[in-house]
């Protein structure tokens, strides 16, 4: 029963082949990717299993390759992408041997390596930035929807595993009742509620800038809706609330703090150099701030947890974070370049839990790892500054695309540091490193290129006939 993952692999593959990759990327892998659980699993003898998106992006890169890689150009930041992805694989290798690491090594092709590169070459290339985000939110907001059940309810168990789990013989059924202050916590099709709370902050980032780029939804299916983008923005805002994760909260809070400081700043004055002085005088004024207070903070963090429980929860959980660093230092260092294998560090029993993404990463596949995702996170929203502070003033100049990709990334590097980063976020995550690398590399005005009917394939990109 559990094949009928590769349900939506054979449409996708239909499509790639028949229209585009373009278009079963949009259409096929993006509703497939955010409407379905990653914990339901094909699994077939001898080799690896995927679960839906992973069997429908195999798919998808088929025909990708096949069609001589549109819209890809090779840079920097893929190989970042491609160390983080084999040290993770090879860390695995050494720790368990293949029979216990090809799937880890799988999902770091399929869910890290493919969502890159499909993301980076299909998307910025072809002009289809708008549509990328719209499907991304409208998916979303039906996950939003959704994701009501569980608190209106009060039901451990979600809409996905009463109508997937029967397929998948128990897979899926350890997500239970997750109650905070009195409420259900809402997990959707993730495995927690953190990670649901870290997704949907994307789609209501991505809808802010849909809306102030003139850009937001006005129909369904051709009927025109009355402020239908304003009622997806409250859909998804009721999303974002539903997991009860503070984690989130506070980094789509700073990424929207982050692009309407720097929209204003770039709308105000027309020149980059005072734009760059502004903005250091005002980092360095933060820095010298948060310095001076250091000592405050661990005064209030460097307490025992039962010391800081006493004081409040929230003291408690700061309190626990800053115990990791410590507790865990040294069982980094002794296996650093590889680290000690997925989960197979030794756990501490009073902090089984790692709260920090990239403390749990340097503990399963070791430092080289860490540096080459930390790279890529500074890299990337290093340009994305440069390019938005640098450039003439946008109208709104909120719309630029380019700061909203560099918000999201702080909002999942406040997450990574602050809870983690599993479950669908890892793909996400790298569909955002790819999205932002097309558009430094391309910058172009988001024009769609024209497509040319050659065999009744719509194909988003011109052939030449050239004679010889």
């Amino acid at each position: 029963m559990s094949m009928i993952v590769l349900i939506p692999a054979f449409i996708a593959a239909y499509f790639a082949f028949t229209r585009s990759p373009h278009w079963a990327f949009l259409n096929v892998y993006i509703p497939v990717f955010f409407l379905f659980p990653n914990y339901y699993h094909w699994k077939p003898k001898l080799i690896p299993d995927p679960n839906f998106d992973q069997a429908v992006i195999i798919a998808i890169m088929w025909a990708f390759l096949l069609r001589n890689l549109p819209g890809w150009r090779f840079s920097f930041t893929d190989i970042l992408v491609i160390v983080f992805a084999l040290f993770v694989s090879v860390s695995e290798y050494l720790n368990f041997g293949y029979k216990e690491a090809q799937n880890l090594m799988f999902n770091m092709l399929v869910s890290v390596v493919f969502p890159y590169i499909l993301t980076k070459s299909l998307v910025e290339p072809a002009g289809l930035r708008e549509e990328f985000a719209k499907r991304i939110v409208l998916m979303l907001c039906i996950v939003a929807l959704f994701m009501a059940y569980e608190p209106l309810f009060r039901s451990g168990f979600t809409i996905w595993h009463k109508i997937l789990g029967r397929f998948f013989d128990g897979q899926g059924w350890f997500v239970r009742l997750n109650p905070r202050w009195g409420l259900v916590r809402a997990n959707g099709p993730f495995s927690q509620p953190i990670m649901a709370g870290t997704t949907v902050a994307i789609g209501f980032c991505l809808q802010l800038w849909l809306h102030w780029s003139q850009a937001g939804f006005s129909r369904i299916m051709n009927i025109t809706i009355p402020k239908l983008s304003y009622l997806i923005t409250l859909i998804l805002l009721a999303g974002l609330i539903a997991p009860l994760s503070r984690a989130p909260w506070m980094g789509t809070l700073l990424a929207l703090i982050v692009v309407l400081f720097l929209s204003t700043l770039i709308s105000l004055t027309r020149q980059p150099k005072i734009r760059y002085l502004i903005f250091v005088v005002i980092v360095s004024s933060i820095v010298t701030g948060a310095l001076i207070l250091d000592n405050v903070f661990k005064q209030y963090a460097s307490v025992s947890q039962e010391e800081a429980f006493e004081s409040s929860g929230e003291r408690a959980s700061i309190a626990y974070r800053f115990e990791l660093y410590t507790t865990y230092g040294n069982i980094v260092m002794e296996k650093w370049v590889f680290g000690w294998g997925k989960l197979g560090w030794p756990a501490d029993k009073a902090q089984k839990s790692i709260d920090n993404h990239f403390m749990l990463l340097a503990l399963n596949h070791g430092l080289v790892a860490v540096f080459s995702q930390l790279i890529l996170f500074f890299y990337l929203m290093m340009r994305l500054f440069k390019h938005a502070i640098s450039r003439p003033a946008s109208n709104p100049p909120k719309s630029a695309i380019e700061l909203m990709l560099l918000g999201i990334l702080l909002h999942f590097f406040w997450c990574a540091t602050t809870v983690g980063l599993l479950d669908k976020t890892t793909p996400l995550l790298f569909m955002i490193f790819g999205w932002s690398e097309g558009y430094l590399l391309n910058r172009q005005n988001n024009t769609r290129l024209t497509a040319t009917p050659i065999a009744h394939n719509h194909l988003p990109f011109n052939f030449k006939r050239v004679l010889t």
